[in-house]
């Protein structure tokens, strides 16, 4: 045991200055890894590091850190994605950010789409926006990050751990700037949605994860993927103007004609759904927005048991019923509404037959087993077509 005068002469412990705000405010050590510490990180929280400490000269060739906006000089167009020589921001490009450009160009780009225009654009266009957008950067990075992890589960933690770190710092910047549809942010912001949807797949998934619902809000995720309609609407023209946007828009738009104008055939387990809730729902309001969920599924499984369909319509018929459900509906998942959770549970069918795309593989299993323990036990028997339909043993 130390004698009095052996504590007394113990050096006290240095501590730092220069550690973020959250850190600081917690009592806790900080380990300073910029631009968010690993305990924001954790706590799912924006790490706010006291940066009069360490003062980084701006360069007027980079775009700015809190906005993410280039200068207008330099942006000849909203959907210019020509490289305008600009530096990456000081502290945070990495030689694993050089690793994660690479293994996007290489390898993650090619599984977003299988029809080659398409492939290309992921390849190169949009790393060129990201060179003048640095929320689109870092959107990219994440999802790179996500999917190199599962070829290095030596790497795991870290690279999971940097994809997080992009996709706040980016996350952030698009705060901003997100209710400005018609600025030059438009279409990089529409192009960071899609990101954002990718990451939210293949994200490692949270126990209480029901997609359109976490932790008992609706993630952030939604509100981009769902607020793309704006950006496509108030940017018609200029979008299609580019050949490679054009191309994008133009195929989606003739899906959504066929969606919208084309009568689905009645399936048999929706059909059974349908008349259940019309028999034990009594408001009008509710049913109604059940039944549009409904009509909407009908018409996205269309396209999985067709085998005329392209893998490529199969996926965009299932992320159309995530862009058309409504908001309401979105509400009673929420509220964990035993009859919406059924609804729901018809769309883990489709999500398990897109389980070969890296970040939705296993989805279909999680969600109907989440549902599953949510319901309330006479429903359950409620969603026995789509539990016997994926294979799932309760």
């Amino acid at each position: 045991m130390a004698s009095p005068t052996q504590k007394a002469t113990r050096r006290p412990h240095a501590k730092t200055r220069t550690g973020c705000r959250v850190c600081k405010s917690r009592k806790i050590k900080c380990d300073e890894t910029r631009p968010s510490c690993r305990n924001c990180i954790r706590r799912g929280i924006n790490c706010d590091f006291n940066i009069s400490t360490h003062p980084t000269a701006p360069s007027p060739h980079i775009a700015n850190s809190s906005t993410g906006h280039t200068p207008t000089s330099q942006v000849t167009s909203p959907i210019d994605t020509s490289i305008h020589h600009q530096h990456a921001p000081a502290g945070w490009f990495s030689a694993l950010d050089l690793e994660l450009l690479h293994h996007f160009t290489t390898s993650t780009c090619f599984t977003f789409s299988a029809e080659p225009m398409l492939r290309n654009f992921w390849r190169v266009n949009l790393p060129q926006m990201g060179f003048s957008y640095e929320y689109v950067l870092r959107g990219l990075l994440a999802v790179a990050a996500l999917h190199l992890s599962r070829f290095k589960p030596q790497r795991r933690d870290t690279l999971i751990e940097q994809a997080m770190v992009h996709y706040n710092a980016a996350s952030s910047m698009v705060l901003t700037i997100l209710n400005d549809f018609t600025s030059p942010h438009s279409v990089p912001i529409f192009f960071f949605s899609m990101l954002t949807t990718w990451f939210a797949f293949a994200n490692p998934r949270e126990p209480d994860n029901l997609l359109l619902i976490s932790n008992g809000v609706t993630p952030e995720w939604v509100f981009l993927f769902r607020g793309m309609r704006s950006v496509i609407e108030l940017n018609a023209d200029a979008i299609s103007s580019i050949a490679a946007l054009g191309f994008i828009f133009d195929s989606g738009r003739r899906m959504n004609e066929v969606w919208e104008t084309t009568t689905p055939p009645e399936h048999e387990g929706l059909k059974e759904l349908e008349n259940t809730l019309k028999l034990y729902v009594k408001d009008p309001q509710k049913l109604d927005e059940l039944t549009h969920g409904i009509e909407s599924l009908k018409r996205s499984f269309v396209y999985f048991s067709n085998g005329n369909f392209t893998d490529d319509q199969r996926l965009r018929a299932a992320f159309m019923w995530l862009f058309k459900v409504r908001e309401n509906f979105v509400k009673l998942l929420k509220e964990r509404d035993n009859e919406a959770l059924c609804v729901l549970s018809f769309f883990c069918v489709l999500l398990q037959r897109l389980d070969y795309i890296w970040c939705i593989e296993g989805w279909g299993m999680h969600l109907v087993g989440r549902i599953y323990s949510v319901l309330d036990e006479g429903y359950r028997l409620w969603i026995r077509w789509p539990i016997e339909e994926i294979g799932w043993v309760p």
